[in-house]
């Protein structure tokens, strides 16, 4: 660049000298000087052309190598979280004598008069969705229903149950891959889980009714502990379940058998589903009594609108305890059953309807008995249900509930054949 412009400046020198002698030059003198002039220019542009083509290549072999962007992370590494919480207020119309703010029959909805927190559940996890993939889940249960599902089997008050915790993997079967029979994978579950019985769920959102049936708090478990397997049979048209566990609500075996758990759901028309589920195994601590527990339920929509299901569940136990035979089994067995109904309506995206009609039958009062002598008798209990529900926000859900429950014997609930309560409850769903 120096020499460019050393030239550039001898260039104007030579003009100016140039046109400074202009005057006393002759007209040879001045087109010689043109002609020196152009060839300078000529040489000068040559020059600089060659010097940038020089600081190009200069520039380009110094220039520095920039990494590429790293990849963004995924947000939580695909955990998915969720939870709700559940605030109720309850009243009993005639309270069972000599019982202080409890309505008879619940499980959940037990406090007369008050208001709770029945829930507030946090849960997150991975699911394994594809063949060699791994997931996990966690439920964390707090406030008053923490207490009833309590897994740990304990009489520790804390009001925090971890409801579910598990690992699962979809273990690939590659020598059925192929086959319109047998599944090509199955997904494996180990810890504790929710049961498989029943329509009803633990979580409030999930129902369509406020309180829960009575088969539901007195006729099937909450949760197991073990191992479950999941796969699909002919083409997936049959859902089935396989699995081993502790037992009804143990986190530790209270003896040395293991229960059994089967199940299968299926699809026979378009909008209407089955699922069947039994437990076979040994529940009492005391005795080698067999447990078995069969349930059934069906789903239909009948239009976008209008749905109804249907329950049906049957318990048997043999050499059953009862609070009136403590210690060893009696020998006998004791049978019980239900049948519920329900129906639910969405008038609008906000406001819907439900009811549901139950029989509750328990032989033996085996499993509703609180008072000795109850062992004589088979206890039937009918209650209707009726629930309305409307949604504030897409988060935020009320439900206003009107139920009457009515037995054959006073003594199943506090001394009255009946009970009429109203509830209200409010949701968030997160």
């Amino acid at each position: 660049m120096k020499k460019l412009m050393g030239t550039f400046l001898a260039l104007m020198m030579v003009l100016s000298f140039g046109f400074m002698g202009t005057a006393s030059a002759d007209e040879n003198e001045v087109v010689a000087l043109k002609s020196q002039v152009s060839e300078l220019t000529k040489k000068l542009a040559k020059l600089e052309k060659k010097l940038g083509s020089v600081e190009k290549a200069a520039n380009a072999k110094a220039a520095p190598v920039v990494a590429p962007a790293a990849a963004p992370m995924p947000d939580n590494k695909g955990i998915d979280m969720g939870g709700f919480i559940d605030v109720q207020w309850n009243n009993n119309f005639r309270q069972p004598a000599g019982v202080t703010g409890t309505n008879s029959l619940r499980i959940f909805d037990t406090d007369d008069g008050s208001f709770t927190v029945n829930a507030a559940e946090i849960w997150f996890g991975k699911e394994a969705k594809e063949a060699g993939e791994a997931g996990f889940r966690i439920d964390v249960l707090m406030g008053e229903d923490a207490d009833v599902v309590n897994g740990d089997g304990s009489s520790d008050t804390s009001k925090i149950d971890l409801q579910q915790a598990y690992v699962e993997y979809i273990a690939p079967l590659g020598f059925f891959e192929g086959s319109s029979i047998l599944p090509d994978s199955v997904k494996i579950t180990a810890g504790r889980f929710v049961t498989l019985a029943g329509l009803e769920v633990i979580e409030s959102p999930d129902n369509w009714n406020i309180s829960r049936s009575i088969a539901f708090g007195f006729g099937i478990p909450f949760v197991h502990t073990g191992v479950r397997t999941n796969f699909g049979l002919f083409d997936d048209y049959f859902d089935v379940y396989l699995g081993v566990n502790n037992g009804w609500d143990n986190t530790v075996d209270t003896n040395a058998e293991k229960t059994l758990e089967f199940a299968f759901g299926y699809e026979p028309f378009e909008n209407v589903s089955l699922f069947h589920a039994f437990y076979l195994g040994e529940e009492q601590a005391a005795n080698s009594g067999t447990r078995f527990l069969w349930t059934n339920v069906l789903t239909y929509d009948i239009t976008e609108k209008l749905s109804i299901m249907a329950d049906f569940d049957f318990g048997r136990q043999g050499n059953m305890i009862t609070p009136a035979l403590t210690g060893s089994g009696d020998g006998n067995t004791a049978n019980w059953y239900e049948y519920a109904l329900y129906a639910r309506y969405q008038f609008t995206d906000k406001f819907a309807m439900a009811a549901r009609t139950e029989l509750f039958v328990d032989g033996s009062a085996y499993r509703t008995a609180t008072v000795s002598g109850d062992v004589i008798n088979s206890d039937h209990t009918w209650a209707q249900t009726f629930t309305a529900e409307y949604k504030l926000t897409d988060n935020l859900i009320t439900r206003a509930e009107l139920r009457l429950d009515k037995s054959n014997d006073d003594r199943i609930q506090g001394g009255s054949s009946s009970q009429t309560t109203v509830g209200a409850q409010v949701l968030y769903v997160v």
